[in-house]
């Protein structure tokens, strides 16, 4: 199965800026209005319905059923959407159409991938996790999310994250499904001991239970080595009074 991020990596190379190629989507949705099968949850369920009729871009699967197969090539999607239509997938009727996009759509597609590339590029990104980006914009694209915003807010994000390809990965289900990405609550550049480890939210700052934590571990650390200044001095004192008694007993017996 060739999915995006095998298409992004034998067009781009690995650490390269790719260029994610804008397919034709079809529109998959049950025919009498009903839930989606618990099958449409597995991508290969779809992916052997539709892969017979030519290379298939993208499978993505949405909340209220709708199914969305993205061709490489029109006439790819053309003859699916013609074949598959009133036809049963995984034992449900379904409806089978080709997106009409409005005119110059392809080319403000192709616009926020260029962005996603050069953002990826500026946060080295490798190219799996460029091209799962690519995608996930792609499909907040289709929910009507705004992409500027989305993209700013993300690229303070992997500004902050010493690990992005791995912020990439944590954040992309809910990228997907269009959820509110969020500020970022740390500002790079400042107090480098707060950066995330990429796998903590991209640079949120610590809870404050955290924080107490760790000053009453700092604070019960000073304390003890206090005591242990104290125990070796009190030792020290000991010894000397012995070394004088010892001395002063040899001094009576030489009298």
């Amino acid at each position: 199965m060739q999915g995006p991020s095998a298409i992004a990596l034998r067009q781009g190379g690995q650490g390269g800026a790719l260029k994610y190629k804008v397919g034709v989507q079809v529109v998959v949705t049950i025919a009498n209005g009903g839930p989606p099968p618990a099958a449409w949850k597995r991508k290969t369920t779809l992916q052997e319905a539709f892969g017979e009729f030519g290379q298939v871009l993208e499978i993505h699967t949405q909340e209220d059923g709708t199914a969305i197969v993205e061709f490489e090539d029109k006439r790819d999607a053309l003859d699916a959407s013609e074949t598959m239509n009133g036809k049963k997938i995984a034992g449900v009727n379904v409806s089978v159409e080709v997106r009409q996009d409005g005119a110059g759509r392809g080319s403000v597609r192709t616009g926020i991938d260029d962005r996603i590339t050069e953002m990826a590029h500026r946060h080295q990104l490798d190219a799996t996790s460029t091209a799962r980006l690519i995608s996930a914009f792609r499909d907040r694209g289709r929910r009507g999310c705004n992409l500027d915003h989305d993209i700013k807010l993300l690229s303070d994000h992997l500004a902050a994250s010493n690990k992005p390809s791995a912020l990439v990965c944590m954040k992309l289900a809910d990228l997907r499904d269009g959820k509110p990405i969020g500020p970022c609550r740390y500002v790079h550049g400042k107090d480098d001991d707060k950066r995330d480890d990429g796998a903590r939210g991209g640079g949120e700052d610590r809870r404050p239970q955290d924080r107490n934590r760790d000053r009453e571990s700092q604070r019960d650390k000073k304390q003890e080595k206090t005591r242990s200044r104290s125990r070796r001095h009190s030792r020290e004192e000991d010894r000397e009074r012995d070394r004088k008694g010892d001395r002063d007993r040899s001094k009576e017996r030489r009298r």
